[in-house]
């Protein structure tokens, strides 16, 4: 699938433009999908094709996969043969099935996604990220119960990830469940203190639960240090959260990001009657956004020359 897709519709619709972003995915895909595995590539000389072929050490060919899966290179073809080989010669390879079924979520084979991960968790079923893998497969089908009981499962799990309580947030937001959003949210930031200087992600997603709940001042609050820490961020960085995608899409990804946020906070800002705040950050929107961005730059035109008559 391509990168873009993921990032095409990061809004959740309350009434028109009664709306927020959910971060990213798959947000989008996420950080708790890092494999704590060895990266490195034996030198051969031969192609790298025959050698998936040629190879018949199963851990060897497992590692061939997560170099070519952004463990040096980014080649996903590549690495799903390399890891189906690792199969073949030993079909318990540990992650083999984890890495085939996030390949194919990026790809958006989610059939083939969810028959993958349903096999590791057969061979391995106390391998936490395999349940956020498939919470993550589970939330793009709309299967948002399952989701909900994965992305929970691996918080209890693996208390210290932070992905894991915003992709829990971002079901939450899906159901409309608001209050428990930001409860998941508190419970983050009760764990993971650090994350409250760092992660904007967590207080994008508590921001947008403000809003939805009509709590625009702490709405404001949320989003305005979403964005003070995304000051300080570049695309490199941001897309460090998402290893399992193409790194040739950082940048067009961060500035969708960036995008979002403040089309968020110009609707805060309207919410709240600082219409002069909310069109500078409506025009923020318009310099970051792609042609292919819901809601579209004419919308947001409009919308402008809308506050401008209201504050004339």
């Amino acid at each position: 699938m391509d990168n873009k897709k993921f990032f095409k519709k990061g809004y959740f619709l309350l009434g028109f433009f009664s709306i927020a972003i959910f971060a990213f995915v798959a947000l989008s895909v996420f950080s708790a999908l890092r494999g704590k595995l060895i990266f490195f590539l034996a030198k051969e000389s031969i192609s790298f094709p025959m050698a998936i072929f040629l190879n018949k050490d199963a851990a060897r060919a497992m590692a061939v996969g997560d170099y070519y899966f952004n463990g040096g290179a980014y080649n996903l073809d590549f690495a799903e043969r390399a890891y189906t080989n690792a199969l073949v010669i030993d079909p318990e390879s540990p992650f083999g099935h984890h890495q085939l079924a996030r390949i194919a979520f990026i790809k958006g084979n989610f059939a083939v996604a969810v028959d993958e991960i349903e096999k590791e968790l057969k061979l391995n079923p106390d391998n936490p990220n395999a349940y956020y893998v498939r919470g993550l497969i589970n939330g793009y089908r709309g299967q948002y119960a399952a989701a909900a009981n994965d992305f929970s499962r691996f918080i209890e799990k693996v208390p210290s990830q932070w992905a894991g309580y915003n992709d829990l947030a971002w079901i939450q937001t899906k159901l409309g469940n608001f209050e428990g959003v930001k409860k998941t949210i508190f419970l983050a930031f009760e764990r993971l203190p650090k994350e409250k200087n760092r992660n904007p992600w967590l207080w994008i997603s508590l921001g947008v639960a403000f809003l939805n709940t009509g709590e625009y001042n702490k709405s404001e609050e949320a989003l305005t240090t979403a964005e003070r820490i995304v000051e300080k961020m570049d695309a490199k960085y941001f897309w460090g959260a998402y290893p399992g995608n193409d790194p040739q899409g950082a940048e067009d990804a961060f500035r969708q990001f960036r995008s979002t946020l403040h089309l968020n906070l110009g609707i805060v800002f309207e919410k709240l009657g600082k219409l002069a705040q909310a069109e500078a950050e409506y025009k923020i929107y318009l310099s970051l956004a792609s042609d292919y961005q819901w809601p579209s730059k004419e919308e947001i035109e409009k919308k402008i020359n809308r506050l401008n008559e209201s504050i004339e």
